[in-house]
């Protein structure tokens, strides 16, 4: 390797520093090389310190001068040329090492994204402004994310087992073997979830673009919070706010569990079931009441007279009464209403039956690796889906076999008991079952008839007192030549 002896050196006795003037040392010199002196000797190099500027290793021992002829001797090349090949190296991947060596990327374009694939040079991911983003495929921005909503260009679908097909553009769909969920299905629905079962796909929820929410279930609905007596669960709302109905948490639950519209409980603490702001209106046409039946009563028909023994109950023997009453044929509101309590809840059904899963194909459906990884993630799966549903379908099974021996058990119990009451008009309009002639105007009193007890007509100008003690109300009107009366009880 050639000396080095560009420029020309200061050099002053005594002293290991040696100035240059037109010299590089940081390119030619290194520690160790040898220094021939301007008066012939040579000196070993200790330090490196600037292009113009060299330390010995020992004091200079020649006379000092400047502008003095100077050689530098290699004494070996490999640190030094590793030394260029490392510099070299720096220098020409600096920006590698400013930018994509600390993960910073250029923003790149729909043809070129800033992150793209050798084999695919259209394809990756580019920034579209501040925070902002996009995947993109083909040259094309297929998923837009950060500034705003995310944007999923053509539809977005995931899931396993998909069928084939498009999904419409602006919608989000998951679909499953066994569910479908879409959000904005491009039908007027904004959201839509459905079961799959049978090769057959059945809408168990939507809400539609305006707001409007169906439910489909063979089971009934719970909608349930944690919350203490008397606080809201639920509040129905007009579009303005305005509060239409709120059901409340109570702690106390027992109706009578004859096929109703309607269930309620009650609160503990005040024992309401419901309060209302306006009327409460009903069909029907009187208030009654449920009463007990004596022994060997019997069936009473609406529109019937029948007395009340001394001992409360409803009897159809004249002797045994002490007071009469009508039957009510269409009460609107009902009370005394705890007869079916002896029966306990109606029982509960076992649900929906559960579906069983797909069995996995034999094959993936293509030999792409994520297809592969897909088929063998669901091979594996299923083993575990098939017990679990053999499982939940034997329990199925049993709970439905005991709903039909239980339902039908808990219907006669329940009758039985209702055979035991019967509904008692109070007050109101109601029509009677009339013995001989009658006219607006009438009393109608209880009379014996036989044994038994029947209603007669008593014109008002003619009833004595003790027929008026027995009076069961005055006819009004005449519908469907039945007389009716309001309730007036002798």
């Amino acid at each position: 390797m050639a000396w080095y002896r560009a420029g020309t050196v200061t050099v002053a006795n005594g002293s290991s520093t040696v100035t240059g003037a037109g010299t590089d040392f940081v390119a030619n010199a290194q520690i160790g090389h040898a220094f021939l002196g301007p008066d012939g000797k040579v000196y070993e190099i200790a330090q490196v310190e600037a292009a113009g500027q060299i330390v010995l290793s020992a004091p200079y021992l020649g006379g000092s001068g400047g502008g003095q002829g100077y050689a530098i001797m290699p004494t070996s090349s490999f640190a030094r040329d590793l030394a260029l090949g490392a510099a070299q190296l720096l220098n020409t991947f600096a920006n590698v090492r400013d930018t994509v060596g600390q993960g910073l990327f250029p923003d790149g374009t729909q043809a070129a994204p800033g992150i793209r694939f050798g084999g695919d040079q259209d394809t990756g991911m580019r920034r579209t402004g501040s925070n902002a983003a996009a995947l993109v495929a083909g040259g094309v921005d297929r998923i837009v994310f950060g500034g705003g909503p995310t944007l999923a260009m053509g539809g977005l679908c995931i899931g396993s087992g998909v069928a084939g097909g498009s999904v419409p553009p602006g919608t989000f769909s998951y679909e499953h073997p066994y569910t479908r969920h879409y959000i904005g299905d491009g039908t007027g629905y904004a959201f839509v979830f459905s079961k799959r079962a049978g090769g057959e796909t059945r809408d168990l929820m939507s809400i539609t673009d305006t707001g409007s929410i169906t439910c489909r279930a063979n089971t009934r609905h719970i909608f349930g919070t944690d919350v203490p007596q008397g606080q809201g669960l639920l509040n129905v709302e007009a579009g303005t706010g305005m509060i239409c109905a709120v059901f409340a948490a109570v702690s106390a639950y027992a109706p009578n569990g004859a096929n109703a519209a309607l269930y309620l409980g009650r609160d503990s603490a005040t024992g309401r079931s419901l309060n209302a702001t306006g009327t409460v209106n009903a069909s029907g046409a009187d208030y009654a009441e449920y009463m007990v039946k004596a022994a060997g009563c019997g069936t009473i028909a609406k529109g019937d007279v029948c007395g009340v023994d001394r001992d409360g109950h409803l009897t159809k023997t004249w002797a045994d009464a002490i007071s009469f009453v009508i039957k009510s044929t269409d009460p609107g509101l009902v009370l005394g209403d705890t007869w079916g309590q002896s029966v306990g809840p109606r029982p509960e059904g076992a649900g929906d039956e559960p579906t069983a899963p797909i069995a996995p194909p034999a094959e993936p459906a293509s030999d792409d690796e994520a297809a592969v990884e897909a088929w063998r993630a669901i091979v594996v799966a299923y083993p575990v889906q098939l017990a679990a549903y053999q499982s939940a379908h034997a329990a199925w099974t049993d709970a439905k076999a005991a709903y039909d021996v239980a339902l039908p058990e808990w219907e006669a119990g329940l009758e039985a008991e209702r055979q035991k009451v019967d509904r008692i008009a109070f007050s109101g309009q109601v029509p009677v079952n009339v013995t001989g002639d009658f006219a607006v105007g009438d009393y109608l009193i209880a009379a014996a008839n036989g044994a038994g007890i029947k209603a007669v007509a008593v014109p008002a100008d003619t009833i004595t007192f003790d027929q008026y003690r027995r009076r069961l109300g005055k006819v009004w009107a005449v519908r469907d030549d039945r007389a009716w009366v309001d309730v007036q009880h002798g």
